[in-house]
């Protein structure tokens, strides 16, 4: 039977675990926020620090893309149009809040029209202009 006890091993006990929770808890409390919340932003920051070098960036940043949301072919309803805006927003916002793109990159993403282009808008001034003239 191995040694369980073995430098090599890293045990933590339930009690450690206890103690860590009821801390954050407390946190939570003061600060009138929920330990859930407390943990986002520490697991936030966590990746944030490891995205500081590029490799982990490389790294991560195609396994997050894949949780992107997709654009269906065909909206049913412009609610249906306006959740999937909100759930680009809020994944644009925390991909940029973990250093996983520039805001560069999350334009050309979401466009339709590169930002290398240049946007043309053909027949503007006959469309809008006045009949008095």
């Amino acid at each position: 039977m191995p040694n369980q006890l073995h430098r090599s091993k890293r045990r933590q006990s339930l009690a450690e675990h206890e103690a860590v929770l009821a801390a954050l808890a407390a946190i939570a409390r003061r600060e009138r926020t929920s330990v859930m919340a407390l943990l986002r932003e520490a697991a936030r920051e966590t990746v944030r620090k490891r995205t500081a070098d590029p490799l982990h960036a490389a790294a991560l940043r195609p396994l997050v893309a894949r949780l992107a949301p997709k654009m269906p072919a065909r909206f049913a309803s412009a609610a249906q149009l306006s959740r999937f805006k909100r759930t680009q927003r809020e994944f644009d916002r925390v991909v940029l809040d973990m250093n996983l793109a520039t805001p560069t990159a999350i334009q050309n993403r979401n466009s339709l029209v590169a930002s290398h282009q240049a946007v043309r808008l053909v027949n503007f001034d006959q469309a809008h202009a006045s009949a008095s003239v």
